[in-house]
């Protein structure tokens, strides 16, 4: 019974002597330091494009002939678990009725919302969608509320590309600064 006790702090003396412990834990981390890495160079090279079903920045949209889907039924904002998202009906220049309505107010606080998608489930007519865009980050609070004519323009990323891959990266000046966008003509996918 002592042989065993004695051989077993023999071993432990050995180990503590030579650092085994210690080696075994450099080993690794050189490993992953020698191996290839996957880190993206986002973002003044590459960029990601989200697969469909990602939810980012709200869009609304318009039919084939631009008129615009929301019929401002506030269905969407009844959905809503945060209460983020404010829509005031009204009625068309025409003032024919009902079918003619489309939303005076429609905005989102970004800040409070889950991106859940109850809003997008709760539209009848599709015209509310969470979009591909997930660059929201901003300075200024007041950036963090879109309003409806910012929502309605279109995405730079449309919702009939498959999404899941990286491309090539293209800066734009506009009048906000300098925006990068996706160049869609040239894409991999990435072997993670």
């Amino acid at each position: 019974m002592s042989d065993n006790k004695n051989s077993f702090n023999l071993m432990d003396m050995i180990k503590r002597v030579l650092f085994t412990d210690f080696m075994k834990g450099l080993t690794i981390t050189l490993g992953y330091n020698l191996s290839k890495s996957i880190t993206l160079k986002y973002p003044d090279e590459e960029k990601w494009i989200p697969h469909r079903r990602w939810r980012g920045l709200h869009t609304l949209n318009r039919d084939a002939s631009g008129k615009e889907l929301c019929v401002a039924c506030e269905l969407c904002s009844k959905a809503c678990p945060t209460g983020c998202i404010t829509v005031i009906p009204m009625e068309d220049d025409t003032g024919r009725g009902i079918a003619d309505r489309v939303a005076k107010v429609w905005k989102v606080d970004l800040v409070r919302c889950f991106f859940c998608g109850y809003c997008e489930d709760a539209c009848p007519t599709r015209a509310l969608r969470l979009g591909r865009e997930y660059e929201l980050a901003c300075t200024d609070s007041k950036c963090t509320v879109k309003e409806r004519e910012e929502l309605l323009k279109p995405q730079s990323v449309p919702e009939s590309i498959e999404g899941g891959f990286i491309v090539k990266a293209k800066f734009e000046k506009t009048p906000e600064g300098i925006k990068v966008v996706p160049d869609l003509s040239n894409s991999k996918k990435r072997a993670w």
